[in-house]
Parts: structure tokens; sequence; C-alpha cells
């Protein structure tokens, strides 16, 4: 996925926060940045490993139970392996994905295995999927945990709607730990259950926290429904409130339009353009 939320909101907290001091404040804030844009960088990373588990596992139930109507155009590589348990009234679904590494849509290389497991009606109005990870991992990073997804399969808008609790354990490479909890929700609003995942276009809403090994804790508020759509690289409009350790602003996505550009306005008003 590609919506590293925090990365770019802490790129423009540290070009705030450098305009105006002396030279004495601008080398205690270049050591204190360093630290900063580790944390960013880890933040980031485990939004986007969110974002790919929440991809894999959502998409591999509407293949699984042949929603899109298309079997030529399969969500999941063809590196993954799927095992189907059925029993009277469940159905249990493990994605493997290997253990020498399997390439899914979004170019990251993912291992282990998703154990998924639901009720057999899934034309009833409200589903329950349940799943966890087992030795899984997307690129270098561990991640371990489960989430309980609730589908519905039209909200008041008439839309397919998924609704996501966040309960995950991230190791890095370097042994570094951090968790995340919280909650999201993505409205299918176009190309649902088409076969053709390019004119997909969901809305995002919700909040989430990272707590860090060091004990700094980084939350996130999505103020405006983000609006991600799968012909772009980039999210193309939306609110989200950031707010961590030592600063706080917003990040607005935009109008609506395909570029790599967002506003960054933080607490005393003070706006700036990032580059995506």
């Amino acid at each position: 996925m590609k919506n590293n939320i925090l990365k770019f909101g802490f790129i423009a907290f540290f070009s705030v926060v450098l305009v105006g001091c002396n030279s004495e404040e601008v080398a205690d804030q270049l050591s204190f940045d360093a630290i900063d844009a580790t944390e960013a960088s880890l933040t980031a990373n485990i939004d986007d490993g969110s974002e790919v588990i929440s991809d894999l596992t959502l998409q591999g139930f509407e293949d699984e139970e042949n929603l899109g109507k298309s079997s030529n155009n399969r969500f999941l590589p063809d590196c993954a392996t799927i095992t189907v348990v059925l029993t009277d009234a469940s159905k249990e679904v493990t994605i493997d994905f290997g253990t020498e590494g399997c390439e899914v849509r979004s170019g990251h290389i993912v291992k282990g295995k998703i154990l998924m497991s639901y009720q057999l009606d899934v034309d009833a109005m409200s589903l329950v999927i349940n799943y966890g990870l087992e030795d899984f991992f997307i690129d270098d990073m561990q991640f371990e945990g489960s989430k309980t997804i609730t589908r519905l399969k039209s909200n008041t808008n008439g839309n397919p709607q998924y609704s996501m609790d966040l309960d995950l354990t991230v190791t890095f490479a370097d042994g570094t730990q951090a968790s995340r909890t919280g909650s999201k929700t993505r409205e299918w609003i176009e190309g649902a259950f088409n076969g053709n995942w390019g004119d997909n276009v969901f809305l995002i809403t919700g909040a989430w926290q990272t707590n860090l090994a060091n004990g700094n804790t980084h939350s996130t508020t999505i103020t405006t429904p983000i609006r991600r759509e799968a012909s772009c690289r980039f999210l193309v409009s939306g609110v989200v409130e950031l707010v961590r350790t030592n600063y706080s602003g917003t990040l607005d996505y935009g109008d609506g339009s395909c570029d790599n550009k967002a506003v960054f306005t933080n607490s005393d008003g003070e706006q700036r353009e990032i580059v995506l």
C-alpha cells in the first residue's frame, strides 16, 4: 500500500520546527530530528504493512467466495496456496504465502500464513471474519496478532463496508518492536464485485495508536474520509490529524486530483506543501 500517512506528516514536522531557530537551537534540534526520523520510518512501515494485511485478507475472502465474479482476475498471486476446511456451520480458510517469499500486487514480498474463519452464510447482511497471522512477514518485518473484521453487505449508502479492529505487534529486522491498536473502516464506493480491481475506490475512516519500544506514542485520526483509488498510487483526498509525543498537526491530501502533493498545517496554523 502507498498510504504511509505518518511518514509525510513527520517530514513536515521537522521542516516547520527548524524555521526560525538560532544556530544553537538548530544544533539541538538536528540531534532530536535523527531520533524522530527513525520513529517516523518505523511508524510509516507499520502503516503500510497494516494496509497490505487488510488488502490480502479482504480480497482473499472475496476471491474465495467468488464475489468478484471473475476467476481470471484473482487478487491473490498464483504463489499463494489456499486451503479450505468446511464444517456444518463455518468455513476456515488458510492463505499460505510459503517460506521463500511470494510477491503480492503491491510489490511487497510476503511469507507465512493468514488464517481466516467465518460462518458459511456469506449472503448475510453482517458477517464477522476472524483471522490471525502465523509466521507472517512482509519484506523483513514480522507481524503477529489478530483482527476481527465485520463485513456489512450494504451500509446506509448501499455500499459494502468493512470495519476492522487492529491488534498487531511488529518486529523489525534489527529486533525493534512496536504495537498497533485501533480501528479502521473501509467503504467500497466504486467498482464493487465487478471483477476489475483497477477501478476500485474506497473511503477510509478510523483512528489508531502506535506504541514504540522507547515509550513514545504516535496517534492518527482520520477527520475527513481518505479516498483511495486503485488507479492512483497516491491518496487523492481526505484529512488526517497527527499527534505524537512532541508535535501535532493535520495533513490534507487535496481535492481528488491524482498528484503527489498534500498540505500540512501545524498547531499554530502554519501551512506547508508536502511532496509525497
